[in-house]
C-alpha cells in the first residue's frame, strides 16, 4: 500500500512539473519551441501565397474568407521540433485578429508573436488610409486579447530591445511588426518621383514603430525568398536574412534596428514621438491624396463561397428563406399568421 502511494506521489509530482513548465512556456519571454505569425493586410496582394510558400504546400491557394490556420513543424537544436502557428486574416476586423492573438496565448508567449502587414505598393492613392486603419484594428485587438500589464511589458522589452539603437524619436509598437510591400511589380512601373515618396515613406513609418519594411512581388524568385527567410526567422528562429536595401529603385530591404532618420531624408520638422507619424501624414497626402475607401466596403456572403458547399446544409437553408419569404409576405398583406409561441414552463 505504502509503495502504491508512493507511485501516486511521484505520478503527481511529476504532472505537477510538467504543468508548471507549459504555464512558464506560456509567459517567458525568452525560450520557446512555439511561435505565431499574424498575417493581415490588403485584399488581393498575395497573403496566402506567401503563407503557402513558407509552410512548402502544394495546393492552389484560394482567397481567405474570415480566417485560415496552419503550422509548420522543423526540427531544431533540441528534440523538440520547433512550431510555426500561421494565422492569415481575411477580414480585416479587430475580432478576427484578436481571435488569432488569443489563440496564440494558449501555447506561447505574446513576446513570441509577430504581425506581417501586407500592403499593395501598386495602390498608393489609398495606402496611408490602408496603414492607418490596419494600425487601429491591431492596436484594438491587443486591447481586447492582453491586459494592460502584458502590453506594458510587451512595450518595454521592445524598448530594451532597441535602446542601443533608438533615436529619441522613435516609439517601438508593443508587438513585433514586419511591413511587406507587395505587387513590386506593378509599382516599379509608377513615377519615379511617387516610388521615391513611397519608399522614404513607409521607411520612416517602420522605422518608428521598430518595425521592417520589405518589398515583394510574387513572380520574382530572388524576393520571396527574402521573404520565406523572414517568415522562418519568426517562425523557427533561423538567422534573420543579411540583405539590407534603401535604395528606393530597387526593392526594398530594411531590417528592424537598422535604419535611422537621416538615412531616409524625409523632410519634416522635429515633434513629439506621438506626432511624428501626424506630420508624414500630412506629407504623403499633399502629394498623394487618399481616395475614399466607403464604397469599397462590401460584406461577402460566406455561404456562396463554393469551398464551404454542404449540400444537406444548403437545402435546409434555401427551404428556410422560402419560409421567411412566404411569412414576410403575408405580413404585408396583412394576412399575418397566428405563430404559436411555447409555453416556458
Amino acid at each position: 500500500m505504502a509503495d502504491r502511494n508512493s507511485e501516486e506521489n511521484v505520478r503527481d509530482v511529476a504532472v505537477r512539473l510538467c504543468l508548471e513548465e507549459e504555464q512558464q512556456r506560456k509567459v517567458d519571454p525568452n525560450e520557446t519551441h512555439e511561435r505565431s505569425i499574424i498575417v493581415i493586410g490588403s485584399k488581393g496582394v498575395g497573403k496566402t501565397t506567401i503563407v503557402h510558400r513558407f509552410l512548402e504546400k502544394d495546393d492552389t491557394p484560394k482567397p481567405t474568407i474570415a480566417m485560415d490556420y496552419s503550422f509548420g513543424r522543423k526540427a531544431g537544436k533540441s528534440l523538440t521540433k520547433n512550431i510555426a502557428h500561421v494565422w492569415e486574416i481575411g477580414q480585416l476586423t479587430s475580432s478576427l485578429v484578436s481571435a488569432a492573438m488569443t489563440g496564440s496565448s494558449l501555447t506561447h508567449s505574446p513576446h513570441h508573436v509577430v504581425v506581417l502587414v501586407v500592403f499593395d505598393l501598386s495602390q498608393p492613392e489609398i495606402l496611408w488610409s490602408t496603414f492607418e486603419e490596419t494600425l487601429s484594428v491591431i492596436r484594438n485587438a491587443m486591447k481586447m486579447s492582453y491586459h494592460d500589464k502584458m502590453i506594458e511589458q510587451l512595450k518595454r522589452r521592445r524598448l530594451e530591445q532597441r535602446r542601443k539603437a533608438s533615436e529619441r524619436e522613435v516609439d517601438p509598437f508593443p508587438m513585433k511588426l514586419s511591413i511587406i510591400g507587395g505587387k513590386y511589380d506593378q509599382f516599379k512601373g509608377l513615377d519615379l518621383d511617387k516610388r521615391e515618396l513611397i519608399g522614404k515613406t513607409l521607411r520612416a513609418i517602420a522605422h518608428i514603430l521598430g518595425a521592417d519594411l520589405y518589398y515583394y512581388a510574387l513572380k520574382d524568385k530572388v524576393l520571396s525568398r527574402r521573404i520565406k527567410d523572414l517568415l522562418s526567422h519568426y517562425g523557427f528562429g533561423t538567422p534573420l536574412p543579411d540583405a539590407k536595401c534603401t535604395d528606393f529603385t530597387k526593392p526594398l530591404a530594411v531590417p528592424s534596428g537598422t535604419d535611422c532618420f537621416s538615412s531616409i531624408d524625409l523632410q519634416f520638422p522635429q515633434t513629439r514621438p506621438s506626432a511624428i507619424l501626424d506630420t508624414i501624414k500630412q506629407i504623403y497626402v499633399t502629394r498623394i491624396p487618399q481616395e475614399s475607401r466607403s464604397n469599397e466596403i462590401i460584406l461577402e456572403d460566406p455561404s456562396n463561397e463554393p469551398n464551404f458547399n454542404e449540400p444537406i446544409i444548403d437545402r435546409l437553408r434555401v427551404q428556410r428563406e422560402e419560409e421567411i419569404s412566404i411569412l414576410l409576405h403575408d405580413m404585408l398583406e396583412g394576412r399575418t399568421p397566428q405563430i404559436p409561441v411555447p409555453d416556458p414552463s
